[in-house]
């Protein structure tokens, strides 16, 4: 089977059970489920799916020489997503940690074809339910990690923060060290780590996307109260909820639609509309030093400080007042 990623270019994916899997109907689903949720209603260049960050944290893992188990378990991690991503935290209150889906991971891959592929494969599919054991694929921050990695190059080459020779130079730098990624080359891993806070001021932690975000789930919330949409509804696609919205004619919905397409924000903690905080996204990265792992933290002072400076700035959190441009 031939793939064709927009990051890592063209590769042959030879394993039959990787092939079955990316088949299934559980991640097919996520071709349908755009990575920047709300954000895609407002700035259509931002077309990344959850099923290509789903193969991409598979081809580095891949890459990285994880194991098959581990490989598989990175493929399935997005799996549960619900439609708009990251939206549906906003709707239950976890903007501040993102892990909505994660609650459902078991349940919506047990309810699927998966488990029959496994076991066609004489595996069982609960050897790669706990992700978190799989040190490669999921770590905290400030650390390392296949899906983080993925997801900042999909994103800020996606999002034209950086270009496609700057990912892949990033990308030769890294390296595994033990259960860890880590860099062999400070420089490298400075640069990294300044794009990655970057994309956290540019893109997932700016006070527009927040407000989209806000917006969106807030017309969620009130489809769901009002029966227009169910919480099944939640775990189907963005394009079956989105037409459910839509449609509906219930005026707070369509008006926070419409404030999505056009509202710009400024910070005003005197007038402001809503105060939100988003999870904050800065990395840490190791340097290899003489045969050891070191934050770069504890090689580069200045970094440090512009890191603890960014991290004080965005705990804050954001009053925001709408500006309707229409």
């Amino acid at each position: 089977m031939q793939y064709e990623d927009r990051i890592y270019g063209s590769t042959e994916i030879t394993e039959p059970i990787v092939q079955e899997i990316i088949a299934s109907s559980a991640m097919q689903r996520l071709l349908k489920v755009n990575q920047y949720g709300a954000s895609f209603y407002r700035f259509s260049h931002l077309t990344t799916n959850r099923f290509e960050h789903c193969v991409g944290v598979y081809l580095l893992l891949r890459k990285f020489n994880a194991t098959l188990e581990e490989q598989i378990a990175g493929l399935l991690h997005d799996v549960p997503h619900t439609a708009f991503s990251h939206v549906v935290d906003f709707v239950f209150g976890g903007s501040e940690i993102g892990t909505f889906h994660e609650e459902f991971h078991k349940e919506v891959v047990m309810n699927s074809t998966l488990p029959d592929i496994f076991a066609q494969h004489g595996l069982s599919i609960n050897t790669v339910l706990d992700k978190h054991r799989f040190r490669l694929l999921e770590r905290d921050l400030p650390d390392l990690c296949m899906d983080r990695v993925d997801y900042f190059f999909r994103d800020l080459v996606t999002d034209r923060i950086l270009n496609l020779d700057q990912a892949q130079n990033i990308l030769s730098k890294m390296i595994r060290f033990e259960d860890t990624i880590a860099f062999d080359d400070q420089a490298a891993a400075r640069t990294f780590a300044d794009y990655f806070r970057r994309g956290d001021e540019q893109l997932w932690g700016h006070p527009l996307q927040a407000a989209l975000y806000y917006l969106f789930a807030e017309a969620l919330k009130t489809a769901l109260f009002e029966n227009i949409i169910s919480f099944k509804d939640l775990f189907s696609v963005d394009e079956v909820v989105y037409e459910k919205l839509a449609a509906a004619k219930h005026p707070l919905i369509q008006k926070n639609l419409a404030r999505v397409k056009h509202i710009q924000v400024v910070e005003d903690p005197a007038h402001y509309d809503f105060y939100i905080r988003t999870k904050i996204r800065m990395v840490d990265p190791y340097v290899i030093t003489d045969g050891v792992p070191v934050r770069l933290s504890h090689l580069d002072k200045e970094f440090n400080s512009v890191q603890e400076a960014y991290r004080a700035k965005r705990q804050t959190g954001y009053y925001l007042r709408m500006i309707d441009s229409n």
